[in-house]
């Protein structure tokens, strides 16, 4: 969701069905071209035509003969009803015969309207057991956890509009805006069902961007690519509960202010790219580059109001969390303001070869660099060589392999946290146990940071790196009769400098033994404790509990073979099935994703979190008529 990550990147293992010979694309984000504010803007539009032409389509769904979840402890069916309309109208703005065919225009709108209803799963004697707890507690105790269902919305309206421009017999303007506006009312955050409605959360989404192309045609070998786009994307995200803390009883409920979803950002994306190719005999010849600024103010007061985790109902009951944790911003502690700059430049070269008619050559090489904030550190080496080849050996078969180096850019969100949990800017505090459950007792949440309790910090590695992937892949596709295609494809991604985070403030660990477990803090140690590693309270440094420094230390590896098989039965008619089997492995799924011991994390190599086996898909195409 690169709306979770604030448009900024996205780690390359995971998608590697994105990635072809010479370009990596990320939702509109593309290596050789632009993308904007996180690329959400997908309002398709097309050229013009001499003649006005125009459509438009309704779509109405609704949820009278669906079933009652199976899964769910309502006692009646979710009601649904979504509607979705949408018009475009495109053709020439001046027909007349000196003008015929120099201007055109396209528009295209669409709304879409969704009400539903979602609950929580909680049982009653759960509900019941929670909302006496929480009367004894002054902070929340107006809140009342919700059984049943409730409402959720989705809305969101999509404009587009397109000007192409002949300016002369080698030369075509085009000029694109596009506006998107999103709003999702109570199942924003994709929570799960031990999630009540106060923890879950409503978004609003407005992206705008405007981007334009002048496409010259020199002479017959020579053309060049011009372009430009200001994208802008402003969001909003707030929780059913936005004052109080929040609770979490893992693996029963969640509910109160969650830790993250009361922010706001609003993100500038100004690209300039220019493209030229040259033909010359056997080889087409392209050279590029492309110049990206990124603007981003943010406010993410994540964990402002306090967080407690409880490990069952009978500690909440008895008010014993097991721990609490709180974020606090600068001026006074109450300001998590963020504004950060980041400028992408990127180079490339690449030359489309064909020796013969049964083979094509493309090889080339890219350069970019991220110019990050201060004080986060620079790396400027990122030059990835990219190659890949088409060969026919037969009219019936054709063999296509690949391989290449993608760099890929930090989250912006990764960014964000780092300049604003430094120490100086923001922190966070936890405390356990006793003094966990005196805050708790207190009736209040700390209003500053508590006396006498080490802050928590983020900080980059020194020696950081851009993440990038290593790409090799091999298919063949073989005409069959009956007009039939079978192909088979195997890719191979090895993620290298991908990112996690580590505490690094750890004392190294201590073997747990019967006679060290009180001073670990295990008093009654269990037989599964005994002869295992655990972290004492000790700290490095003194000054702080936990310092999290994000690297780019892990790594990844996805190997995926598809066969794919596409029968076209008569002119109007397609069907494709295909089927990948996949396997992904890292040592870190994600960036914020912690090594139980960082002393070690090379033991954390297992099955990627977003790992997915197998996967069959089915698709048809069917032409309804020529004048459709």
């Amino acid at each position: 969701n690169d709306d979770d990550e604030y448009s900024g990147g996205s780690r390359t293992q995971l998608s590697p069905e994105a990635i072809s010979d010479f370009q990596i694309v990320n939702h509109g984000f593309a290596a050789e071209s632009g993308g904007g504010a996180g690329g959400a803007i997908d309002v398709q539009t097309r050229s013009g035509l001499n003649r006005i032409h125009g459509d438009a389509f309704l779509f109405v769904q609704n949820g009278a003969l669906n079933g009652t979840p199976p899964l769910e402890l309502a006692l009646y069916k979710p009601d649904e009803n979504r509607l979705r309309a949408g018009v475009a109208l495109g053709g020439p703005i001046q027909a007349g015969p000196i003008q015929r065919g120099r201007t055109f225009y396209y528009v295209a709108a669409e709304q879409e309207l969704a009400h539903g209803e979602d609950a929580n799963d909680l049982k009653p004697s759960t509900l019941a057991a929670i909302n006496t707890a929480l009367k004894q507690y002054p902070p929340l105790s107006t809140l009342t956890l919700q059984s049943g269902f409730f409402p959720t919305t989705d809305q969101e309206t999509e404009l587009s509009g397109r000007v192409d421009r002949a300016l002369t017999a080698k030369q075509a303007l085009m000029l694109r805006y596009a506006f998107t506006n999103s709003r999702n009312v109570n199942d924003a955050f994709h929570a799960d069902e031990l999630t009540d409605r106060t923890a879950r959360g409503s978004s609003f989404l407005a992206d705008n961007s405007l981007n334009g192309t002048l496409a010259s045609t020199f002479s017959a070998t020579l053309f060049n690519n011009l372009s430009f786009e200001l994208a802008q994307r402003r969001a909003v995200d707030r929780t059913g509960s936005a004052s109080g803390p929040g609770i979490l009883i893992p693996g029963i409920a969640l509910f109160g202010t969650p830790w993250a979803g009361n922010d706001r950002r609003f993100e500038t994306h100004l690209e300039f790219a220019d493209a030229v190719s040259i033909q010359r005999h056997q080889h087409l010849l392209k050279l590029g580059a492309r110049v990206d600024r990124v603007a981003l103010r943010t406010s993410v007061p994540d964990g402002s109001q306090g967080y407690f985790v409880f490990g069952n109902i009978s500690a909440l009951q008895s008010r014993n969390p097991d721990f609490f944790t709180q974020s606090f911003g600068n001026q006074s502690f109450g300001n998590f303001d963020t504004n950060l700059t980041e400028v992408r430049l990127a180079a490339f070269a690449q030359d489309h070869w064909t020796p013969s008619h049964l083979l094509t050559l493309d090889f080339g090489v890219r350069y970019e660099v991220n110019r990050l904030p201060s004080p986060l550190p620079q790396d400027a080496l990122n030059i990835s060589p990219r190659l890949g080849l088409a060969w026919t050996p037969r009219k019936s078969l054709v063999v296509r392999s690949g391989f290449g180096i993608f760099y890929d850019r930090f989250q912006l969100a990764t960014i964000n946290r780092l300049l604003e949990l430094d120490g100086t800017h923001g922190f966070s505090q936890t405390v356990e146990d006793a003094a966990a459950a005196a805050i708790y007792k207190s009736g209040s949440i700390p209003a500053a940071p508590l006396a006498g309790v080490a802050s928590s910090i983020w900080r980059a590695q020194p020696g950081l790196r851009n993440p990038y992937s290593e790409v090799a892949s091999l298919g063949l596709e073989q005409a069959l009769p009956f007009q039939t295609t079978l192909s088979a494809e195997y890719q191979y991604v090895h993620g290298i400098r991908l990112g996690r985070t580590s505490n690094i403030n750890l004392a190294p660990p201590v073997t747990v033994t019967s006679a060290n477990a009180a001073s670990l803090g295990i008093p009654n140690p269990t037989a599964q404790q005994l002869g295992r590693a655990a972290f004492s309270t000790a700290r490095l440094n003194l000054a702080y509990d936990a310092i999290n420094q994000f690297a780019s230390s892990s790594g990844s590896t996805y190997d995926g073979a598809t066969i794919t098989l596409n029968r076209q039965f008569q002119d109007d008619l397609q069907i494709m099935a295909g089927y990948t089997f996949s396997k992904t492995i890292d040592d870190a799924s994600s960036d914020t994703e912690q090594p139980q011991n960082p002393y070690a994390p090379g033991i954390e190599r297992a099955l990627s979190l977003q790992d997915q086996r197998q996967r069959f898909t089915l698709s048809g195409l069917w032409l309804i008529g020529p004048d459709l």
